[in-house]
Formats: C-alpha cells, structure tokens, sequence
C-alpha cells in the first residue's frame, strides 16, 4: 500500500487501511458461500470422564444377566467364583474417555462384561475389558486395542487431522421428529436437551461451536471429536444412559500417551 507523504499521510493511510479491511471482509464473507472458512487456532484444553450403560427394562442389562447366572450356578449347587464387588460394578459399563487440545486428540474407550475363567470354567467368572486408545498428533496416529494388547502406530503428513473450523448456530438443524432445544446445564456446562420420539432424553454439550462442537446429534450417545453428549436418559427404561463424572474446558492436562488399563 502507498501512502502520500504528510500532512495527509495519517488520514489517507487510514482511509485505505478501513477501504482495505472491509474489501477483505466482504471478499471472506462472499454470499455465495465459496470461501473456506478459517480454521480455529485457539482451542482451549477439554477433557470429558464419563460412562454409559445400556438399560433393560430400567436397569443395567449386562449386570442383571451376570447376577442371574450366579443365581443359577448356586442354586445348582455348582462351585462358584463370583466377581468382586468393585468388579461386578463394572460389569456392563462403558467408560469414554477424551483429551483434547488443538495439538493432539486422544480417546480410550473401556467397557466391561462378566465372563468365564476358561471355556469349560462354568460357573467360574472373571471380568473381560475390551475397547480401544487412540492418540493423534500432527506427526502420528497410535491406536492400541485394550482387549489384546495390540499396538499400531502409523505417521501423519500433517495437522490436517487436526483442523477444526467453527459452527454458527443457525448452521445446526434439530434431529429430524426431535422437540427442542431446551436450555441446561450437566456437570457445570451448557447443553441442549433434546427429546426423542419414543421420549429419550439427549443434553448435547451448547458451549463449544467456537471450536467445531454440534449441539445436534440426533440419538448418538457416544462422544466424539465433532459433538458430546453430556447426560442421556431413556424414555421406557429400555436404552443408553450416559453420565458425565468429569468435564473441563480450559484446564491444562497431561494426556496420556498410552492406555492406562492393560489387559488382564
């Protein structure tokens, strides 16, 4: 940009400055919509803990079968291991795990059932872990399967996996036959609640759409990188419930670099 020299240097530098600016943003803004739009530079540090379970009839189908099966065994009077009590908590829960902070995106999903020492170990149970940890930064990918212990580590050509863009609200449409939104809040953060046909309840985390996060998802319980369901409960007591034990936006974290529960 040339400016003239002074005295009308100030004035016409910034007359050109506001002309330039404005060209800009009408060029960024441009109706037909052809222009990409930025991607975000400053997401905060966000770190999700929470659980979910699939409800029977209003109660935790996977537990309720296992403890069946010890009824059973016992009033056979077959010898019996049972599960620990702390174990026996896990049973039929899955575990959602999420560190993210604009640099690297790391998960760990942890479910547990009830199973049996050996094939022909009737009667004799133990506790099974499956799931998955997966880490990506800009230079790799890493996933480990939690069942077996299996590790894959790939190389990234760059941060394009990474890239996230910005969601105005206006942009989001309501899960087709869904009522709402209606305003709340789960574990200190602002959700969406949403009600489904068969009345199942969704709060999608609202605080996040500066940084790529949806308040729309429909009836997909589990989180991800693109929205967070922050609580879900079942309409008819036959469904997902999700619970949310910890949630923060703007905490620093140390995300680790492997899972943290190895196979038993």
């Amino acid at each position: 940009m040339i400016c003239m020299p002074p005295p009308l240097r100030s004035l016409r530098c910034a007359s050109l400055a506001v002309s330039t600016a404005l060209a800009l943003a009408a060029c960024n803004n441009d109706a037909s919509g052809s222009s990409e739009p930025a991607a975000v530079r400053d997401m905060p540090p966000i770190h999700l803990d929470q659980t979910a379970e699939l409800l029977i009839d209003g109660q935790n189908g996977r537990r309720a079968a296992y403890l069946e099966a010890v009824r059973a065994c016992e009033a056979g009077g077959i010898p019996t291991r049972r599960l620990s009590e702390a174990d026996a908590a896990l049973v039929g829960v899955t575990r959602y795990e999420m560190w993210l902070d604009g640099k690297s995106e790391t998960f760990q999903t942890r479910s547990w059932d009830a199973g049996q020492e050996a094939p022909d170990g009737i009667c004799q149970f133990k506790l099974e872990l499956n799931g998955t940890f997966s880490s990506t930064t800009a230079a790799s990918f890493v996933e480990q399967d939690l069942a077996t212990g299996e590790r894959e580590e790939q190389p990234q050509e760059g941060a394009d996996a990474l890239q996230r863009f910005a969601i105005a609200a206006e942009d989001e449409q309501a899960p087709e036959g869904f009522r709402g939104p209606a305003a709340r809040q789960v574990a200190g953060q602002p959700c969406d609640e949403w009600t489904s046909p068969d009345q199942a309840r969704f709060c999608v985390w609202s605080g996040g759409r500066a940084w790529g996060f949806g308040s729309t998802r429909g009836d997909d319980y589990r989180p991800s990188r693109n929205g967070i369901v922050l609580e879900a409960e079942p309409g008819d007591g036959n469904g997902y419930r999700v619970t949310t034990q910890a949630f923060s936006v703007g905490q620093a974290f140390a995300a680790p670099a492997a899972a943290t529960e190895k196979p038993r």
